[in-house]
């Protein structure tokens, strides 16, 4: 997920289109796998949300 992310958002950036919300969503994913999840499905990112809560 996290490459797709990327690839969605270089190809914004390219366009000249704004996408804070698929920047946001990289983000998220971004954390995710540097705590060391980047292994795990992309569902898997509810469990961040689960911690926080």
């Amino acid at each position: 997920m996290l490459k797709d992310l990327g690839l969605a958002t270089d190809a914004a950036r390219h366009a000249r289109q704004p996408v804070p919300l698929g920047a946001t969503a990289q983000q998220l994913y971004q954390t995710f796998s540097l705590q060391g999840h980047g292994g795990l499905d992309f569902s898997a990112i509810i469990n961040l949300f689960r911690r926080e809560a």
